[in-house]
């Protein structure tokens, strides 16, 4: 029999630390770091089924993790514990359910010892249950029990694990509309159970934050956004009320679905796919700034305000539809209101049964008046369209026939907004499905389309009650009677046991995690002393003996680094490279190093290794970490004024690249372009001079030098970025500087011409990028102009990235599969209701 809950999950802070900017280790409170899954129940062992999803930490902690010297204080609202729900689509476009807490909870202290995190400091914690039913209140309820539990004062009479394994392993899913399962957890009684198949489905929230959020009219203006399959973006500072609206909206487009993107709670380091082309249906977190977005043509719902703002019209619902739905609404929301004008003697009709039903405080009842409302609307716009369906060789459905039909009953024109829904992926999605499936016999559009024709009651096709549920009583033996009345209390959540392995490896973990930081401590001590001269032992030293210990110095850190890049490239593919102990110690190095000798030695081992003959082809998560270890050189070099450096990482990093997913040569520079450094003219001077000081003994003309070496400046300005008129002010002022003369200005001017021209010649890739990013999934990111994923913090979730991107894959294949045989298809607060 199948379980109700799937996993037992706890996310937080773990063993690897990095920030979401992938920089390994603890840098402080004020910075946010990349959750982990620290525990679960069934074990990573089990073969029941499918793995939590890789990217669920990412997921129920979006903000990320981070430090506090504080835990909960009753008096400080920001430390109460959230509790929320959260979806997540998987590639096939099944839905996970997860209720999480999120919460503060003192950080292990291996971990505070390893990464000499302060004494009794605190960190984000997320206690999840993970379903593939949308039982959201049962989860909910269920997590909520197991955390009270666990923070009681009066403990359990199980370890909190048994409590929790008993739970996942023996509650099962209710058969729909016959059972009704009754479980304890400790001494708390909860009971589960699912409406029947023939009715709507299954939607175990509460339509009341949507209906009050925002009012009527941007209520069916959403709606339709919905239905034309637009860019959707909900904000909210609540992450309940993001998942919760967007399930709502969905399940009012019943019997359509949404078959987009759809990400209820976006990670907050995933904003850059605001940006996407493709349609999509997205939560974010009103404090993430969208600063820089474009935004053009996204439906941006704000939902603490009531106001919805788009840069494209949505077309309106036509008449009588709209007056009718509308009208409706408003019955259910404001009985006494609308119906004030009625005699009392009104004949009862549906209407009047919404009417009684809205003089209550909302309850389930209200929501399936709600749902209904919006299946009528389906009813009456759609009205006749079984007759349309042809399913030939050319066509499924016969749109332009049905809109005249529809003009001609409405004397009106074809409407753009009824057209366009005709056109939809969720539209032809409903017709393939009805095709030749068994769903068509329990369709409840087409059943109320004929209980309206045959004058019937519409609610006549709603399921009736029946008898009352089975009642099926889990019970755990073991309660009570554990030991000798033990209770087992606890001060933090606890973690699970953990295998002789598990145990051995987390040791380790924590092991080099805590050597890196005493290399790097050593090694900076070492540098400093030695160079500066400010040991009794550097002092005693000759200028000749001193070059010497420091050529030694930088001969065994340059040995390091070739042995730690060779190990970091030839790592297997189930290793992280971000997560590996060549990554930490090459970053160690860099960032330790005062006199740079870290970061120009890394950028040395990438040359040699390419001149080696070896082409430096990475993997994914190798260039990430590639990328990183250059940015960050490349921030310590200008920090230091340090060009040549600069220079090196430049060019080695032009000749490095991996494949991107639209098969297209994606070189490290490209992701070099969100360091500010490059809009700064003092950098490219010193640039120019680096160039100038290699050159100027191979050329005995030194204007050609000058002309020469500026147009290299060009390529690299044209190859990250810069726009044409920044490029050529900085060339023309380092011209002008280097007394080259007016004629040679011209010259090059006119050889440069647009300076954005030479981005297809340093990239070659151009024209590439733009024919296949409409074919082979989400471009990287931004096809028109080849743009890096800078905005995209680095690895910053890059689990949750890969998800992301699949999901949008999936996007724009899932019109091309679809109907297959048509050969030319043109076409956090706890007080929201559950």
């Amino acid at each position: 029999m199948a379980r109700i809950f799937e996993y037992f999950v706890v996310c937080g802070i773990g063993t690897e630390i990095r920030t979401l900017d992938a920089n390994r280790g603890y840098h402080g409170a004020g910075v946010m770091y990349m959750p982990a899954l620290l525990d679960q129940y069934p074990p990573s062992n089990h073969t029941l089924y499918p793995p939590p999803p890789p990217q669920l930490p990412t997921c129920v902690l979006p903000a990320g993790v981070e430090f506090y010297g504080s835990g909960f204080d009753s008096n400080d609202p920001s430390t109460l514990p959230r509790s929320y729900p959260i979806v997540l689509t998987e590639g096939d476009g099944s839905k996970i359910y997860v209720s999480c807490i999120a919460f503060r909870d003192p950080v292990c202290e291996d971990i505070a010892e390893a990464y000499r995190i302060p004494v009794n400091s605190y960190a984000d914690k997320c206690i999840c249950i993970v379903s593939r039913s949308p039982s959201f209140q049962i989860l909910r309820d269920a997590l909520e029990e197991i955390f009270v539990l666990c923070f009681s004062s009066s403990g359990s009479s199980k370890p909190l694990w048994d409590v929790i394994a008993y739970s996942v392993s023996n509650v099962p899913l209710p058969t729909p509309g016959k059972d009704r399962v009754l479980f304890a957890i400790e001494n708390s009684l909860l009971s589960v159970e699912v409406p029947p198949k023939e009715g709507l489905p299954h939607a175990d929230i509460s339509f009341q934050p949507l209906l009050q959020c925002l009012d009527v009219d941007n209520v069916i203006q959403l709606f339709t956004a919905v239905l034309l399959e637009r860019r959707i973006l909900l904000r909210s500072n609540m992450y309940s009320l993001l998942t919760l609206v967007s399930e709502a909206i969905c399940h009012l487009i019943y019997p359509f679905r949404w078959q987009h993107v759809y990400i209820p709670l976006l990670f907050f380091s995933g904003v850059d796919y605001i940006d996407a082309p493709t349609p999509y249906m997205m939560g974010l977190h009103s404090g993430v700034d969208t600063y820089g977005l474009t935004m053009d043509g996204v439906v941006i719902v704000d939902l603490e305000h009531n106001r919805i703002t788009t840069t494209e019209d949505i077309p309106p619902i036509p008449e009588p539809e709209y007056s009718t739905l509308r009208g409706d609404i408003m019955k259910l929301l404001y009985p006494n209101v609308v119906g004030i004008d009625q005699m009392k003697s009104t004949r009862a009709n549906v209407s009047d049964q919404f009417q009684r039903g809205g003089n209550r405080p909302w309850g389930e009842e209200h929501d399936i008046q709600i749902r209904f409302t919006f299946l009528k609307f389906f009813a009456s716009i759609l009205g006749g369209y079984r007759n349309f369906i042809e399913n030939t060789a050319t066509q499924v459905f016969n749109s332009q026939a049905f809109l005249k039909k529809r003009s001609r009953s409405t004397n009106q024109p074809p409407d753009s907004m009824i057209s366009q829904f005709l056109d939809s992926q969720g539209f032809l999605d409903y017709l393939e499905r009805g095709l030749g499936s068994e769903e068509n016999n329990n369709n409840l559009l087409d059943k109320l389309q004929d209980a309206i024709g045959r004058g019937q009651n519409p609610l006549s096709v709603l399921p009736s009650l029946k008898a009352e549920p089975e009642i099926i009583t889990i019970s755990d033996p073991g309660v009570g009677i554990s030991g000798s009345g033990a209770k087992y209390c606890y001060d933090r959540f606890p973690a699970n046991v953990r295998t002789e392995e598990q145990e051995e490896k987390r040791k380790q973990i924590l092991a080099t995690a805590s050597g890196a930081l005493e290399y790097s401590g050593r090694h900076t001590t070492s540098s400093l002393s030695v160079l500066a001269g400010n040991d009794s032992k550097a002092e005693s030293l000759s200028p000749r003996e001193r070059a010497a210990e420091r050529e030694r110095m930088v001969l065994d850190i340059k040995v390091k680094l070739q042995g730690l890049w060779v190990r970091l490239v030839n790592l297997g593919q189930t290793d992280d490279p971000l997560s590996s102990f060549e990554y930490g110690t090459i970053l160690a190095l860099i960032e330790s190093d005062a006199e740079g000798i870290g970061g120009s030695g890394f950028v040395e081992c990438i040359r040699e290794h390419i001149h080696s003959g070896l082409n430096c082809q990475l993997s994914e998560e190798q260039f990430i970490a590639v990328k990183e270890l250059l940015k960050t050189t490349i921030n310590l070099a200008m920090s230091r004024n340090d060009m040549a450096t600069v220079r090196d990482a430049l060019e080695v990093s032009a000749e490095m690249y991996k494949k991107d997913i639209n098969n297209v040569s994606d070189y490290v520079q490209r992701h070099l372009r969100s360091l500010s450094i490059w809009e700064e003219l003092r950098f490219w001077e010193g640039y120019f001079d680096c160039l100038l000081d290699r050159y100027s003994s191979k050329s005995t003309n030194y204007a050609t030098l000058v002309t020469t070496q500026l147009i290299v400046l060009a390529t690299h300005m044209a190859g990250l970025g810069l726009h044409d008129t920044d490029a050529w002010y900085m060339i023309e002022t380092i011209a002008g500087k280097n007394n080259i003369g007016y004629k040679h200005i011209i010259k090059l001017r006119g050889y440069l011409s647009h300076v954005r021209h030479m981005f297809v010649g340093y990239w070659g890739i151009h024209s590439v990028k733009l024919q296949s990013a409409s074919t082979l999934g989400l471009p990287s990111p931004r096809a028109q102009d080849a743009s890096d994923d800078a905005q995209q913090p680095a690895e910053a979730s890059g689990i949750g990235r890969s998800w992301v991107q699949s999901m949008f894959s999936r996007d724009t294949s899932i019109r091309a599969k679809s109907f297959g045989r048509v050969g030319n298809w043109s076409s956090d607060s706890g007080t929201l209701g559950m």
